[in-house]
């Protein structure tokens, strides 16, 4: 079973959840009293609010939906019957026998949920998504209770069909009100990657990683952020999309030049993370000229990403211009302290400044930065046994004050140990308790001194852009 198969069960899962019980309900019209909801269980029961209606209409096609025939034809059909039969086809993967079974269900039973979600999922697979979305959007503004599941299934669809804003909107509704669903985290995760915004994407995942869900792609990720990111294989699900997802995966395979060439010659006026890439790129090749001009078309504020801070300090760096290019490559590092390139050249700076202590600390940094990435490259390349790589980068994470991402990742490397079942889960076990204890005492968030290497930030902010 592919990925993109488990998310779409998961979604279905919940929406059959909600629609057996909206069943029930509807067999005990009396009753005024809500019934327990598993999905409520699961931290999804919330109520309705106006602008979760929005993003539910808004975004929606003015399109007609699968109707019942006007004239009911005098056989018997079996509703329940002919809708397991297409969940059956579905399964099976035959999706033709799959819709003719739904139609039949949806003929005679348009007002039932299941049927309504059958229908739904089977119009799905036929890349009907559109019609498919419509047709569950119109369930979940009837009944708030499947909301939530519908707004994740939709927007899995709103990504295949290309809609990524809106797919984005989606989950971002559903975090709204449950912060904490995983699944969620990793749907928009994933999406952001394949749209090349790194940055946005590494704040879900590290919540991932704090809230226990420790997957081995997921943590390799957080070794690189800004810098060198491992290039994206998988399925066509994971290819990159739009300007920056193409140009951060050129990035990836080494070929920087053709990535600066996407960017510049991208049609339409650049994001602010396109323009922020540019930036870092041109960084890179050290084209002072090119940085230059970049300059004049980029107004930096507190909202600018990393990649833009590193810019601007590597073009006040090559001015001669030391003081403001460690004020910036801070505000970067504080940004992402992943960029062991930032912390080569905020070292620079700092000797040019005489800071002899800092220097070298942040020298220091950059070394242990760059180890933790070549080991997360062999991990990633590994095809054996990983215990070994794993224990090494768990120590090397231990010094960078990275806590969440080391609790994460001594998991993988128990996982991996070869010890008895039995041992293997009660050491997870005590690394949960580990993280739960630092979820509930402390910040899993390193200390804003020791990411830089000593300096104290309040000291930056008298230092101009």
């Amino acid at each position: 079973m592919s990925d993109q198969h488990r998310r779409t069960l998961h979604w279905s899962l919940n929406l059959v959840v909600f629609a057996t019980m909206t069943s029930q309900l509807s067999c005990d019209a009396t009753s005024e009293s809500k019934l327990p909801s598993a999905l409520g269980k699961a931290g999804l029961e919330v109520e309705q609010d106006e602008s979760t209606a929005e993003v539910l209409s808004n975004d929606r096609s003015k399109i007609s939906l699968p109707r019942q025939d006007t004239v009911q034809p005098a056989i018997s059909v079996d509703v329940t019957a002919s809708r397991e039969l297409a969940e059956q086809a579905l399964a099976d993967g035959r999706i033709d026998a799959a819709y003719d079974h739904a139609r039949v269900a949806f003929r005679h039973g348009a007002d039932d949920p299941l049927v309504i979600f059958v229908m739904a999922r089977v119009l799905g697979e036929r890349h009907r998504f559109e019609e498919a979305i419509a047709m569950l959007d119109s369930v979940a503004i009837r009944d708030p209770q499947a909301r939530l599941p519908t707004l994740g299934q939709t927007a899995q669809w709103m990504v295949l069909k290309g809609d990524w804003k809106q797919a984005e909107n989606r989950y971002k509704a559903i975090l709204d009100e449950v912060p904490d669903i995983a699944m969620v985290h990793e749907e928009i995760a994933r999406l952001y990657l394949r749209q090349g915004r790194r940055h946005d994407a590494s704040s879900h995942i590290r919540q991932l990683c704090q809230s226990g869900t420790v997957k081995e792609h997921w943590m390799l990720e957080l070794l690189s952020i800004s810098d060198d990111p491992f290039p994206m294989v998988g399925s066509e699900e994971d290819e990159p999309i739009g300007v920056l997802g193409t140009a951060q995966d050129l990035v990836a395979n080494d070929s920087r030049e053709e990535a600066i060439k996407t960017l510049i010659n991208s049609p339409g006026e650049p994001s602010d993370p396109e323009r922020s890439l540019l930036g870092r790129l041109l960084a890179l090749e050290e084209d002072q000229n090119g940085l230059a001009q970049w300059s004049k078309e980029v107004v930096l504020s507190g909202e600018a990403n990393a990649d833009a801070w590193f810019a601007i300090a590597t073009l006040h760096q090559m001015r001669g211009e030391h003081e403001k290019a460690v004020a910036c490559y801070c505000k970067a590092i504080l940004r992402d302290a992943t960029d062991d390139i930032g912390y080569q050249r905020l070292s620079q700076s700092l000797q040019q400044l005489a800071v002899e202590d800092a220097a070298k600390r942040a020298s220091e940094r950059a070394e242990l930065i760059r180890q933790t990435k070549s080991l997360g490259d062999q991990i990633r390349r590994s095809t054996g046994r990983k215990y070994e790589l794993v224990v090494e980068l768990v120590e090397l994470l231990e010094q960078l004050h990275r806590h969440d991402e080391s609790l994460a990742w001594n998991t993988i490397a128990v996982a991996n140990s070869g010890r008895p079942k039995n041992e293997v889960q009660q050491t997870i076990l005590k690394i949960n308790e580990q993280r739960l204890s630092w979820l509930e005492s402390k910040s899993f968030q390193a200390d804003p001194t020791f990411v830089l290497c000593g300096l104290d930030p309040d000291d930056l902010r008298n230092v101009p852009d």
